[in-house]
């Protein structure tokens, strides 16, 4: 399935908390039938992260009061696994692009991949689990072994993995589909053309609905202005603090490849490194010390955090 989000318009509901941002909406629309392109692009930006705050802080703080004042903090529902840290993209909003990368290069030891699966098998894991982070999976040529061993030890959870597609030929694709629950191939083009891996899959995926279930391929520009990835984009500088949580540190486990976690997926070169767990087990490191130390400091508001001072990344507790 080709998803292309520039042809998608905001879905903005009518609730009280958001009446003045439904109105401006529907006044917006006219600069689109007015023909000011431009204008209307920049408008739709604009309105759909408003309304994203508007929505989001909501649920993020029921979510917040439901499952994490005045008890510990369920266990994570989302895990990423990065078997190796680097990335062959060249996308100029992203901090690890393959330009501006300043990790030194490391790969997962397969005893330490091994170890984290089978723990989550052992915890009974039923929620996402990413074969990928703040990378490009396909760089490890183990990540076909690594996707079949992690169906096999956590058939419960939802198994998925992001790629740019430069690397999946059709045999790889085919090697890997059937342990994955999803794959999303982000295919970069400033003329939304496809490249010929996707190409082929898509081709591939046309005559196997089933297939087709499966697969995403986002056709997406590798030239715009995303978000700042907590400050860190080369091409987003702007500075604005979001008077509101993040969800992301209450449900979300990132694990880098050499064992150590970080505060959450905008945070590529560990800055806040919350654990390790090389000398711990999951649960252990989800409730570490500094982990529970970052939560409550986020409890408050984005502003006692470096990191999340100036993110702008809005994600909600459903999709985590």
């Amino acid at each position: 399935m080709i998803v292309n989000r520039y042809e998608s318009e905001p879905y903005i509901e009518l609730h009280t908390y958001t009446a003045d941002t439904f109105v401006l909406w529907n006044v917006g629309k006219l600069l689109k039938r007015l023909g000011k392109k431009e204008l209307y692009e920049d408008f739709r930006k604009w309105i759909q992260k408003r309304y994203l705050c508007e929505t989001i802080k909501r649920e993020t703080d029921e979510w917040l009061k439901k499952n994490y004042d005045g008890k510990n903090c369920p266990v994570f529902s989302s895990i990423e696994i990065e078997v190796i840290n680097r990335c062959n993209g060249e996308c100029p909003f992203c901090p690890v692009n393959k330009h501006t990368d300043p990790r030194k290069l490391l790969k997962m030891d397969e005893k330490l991949f091994r170890k984290i699966i089978d723990e989550l098998g052992e915890l009974n894991y039923s929620g996402r689990l990413a074969l990928h982070s703040n990378n490009e999976p396909f760089l490890d040529s183990r990540i076909i072994e690594f996707a079949k061993y992690a169906r096999e030890k956590v058939p419960k959870a939802f198994l998925y993995m992001y790629t740019n597609g430069t690397l999946l030929t059709i045999e790889k694709f085919n090697a890997i589909i059937p342990y994955l629950d999803r794959i999303v191939i982000d295919n970069y083009n400033d003329d939304l053309k496809l490249h010929e891996n996707a190409k082929n899959i898509n081709d591939l995926c046309k005559n196997d609905r089933k297939l087709d279930k499966k697969v995403e391929i986002h056709v997406r520009k590798i030239h715009e202005v995303l978000d700042t990835r907590g400050g860190q984009s080369p091409n987003n500088n702007k500075r604005k603090t979001y008077n509101m949580s993040c969800i992301l540190p209450y449900k979300q486990m990132i694990i880098r490849p050499d064992g150590k976690t970080s505060l959450c997926c905008n945070d590529p070169y560990g800055k806040y490194t919350l654990a390790d767990v090389n000398k711990m087990s999951l649960r252990e490191a989800w409730h570490s010390k500094r982990a529970e130390k970052i939560r409550h400091s986020l409890r408050k508001n984005r502003a006692g955090i470096s990191l999340c001072r100036f993110c702008d990344t809005i994600p909600g507790p459903r999709g985590y």
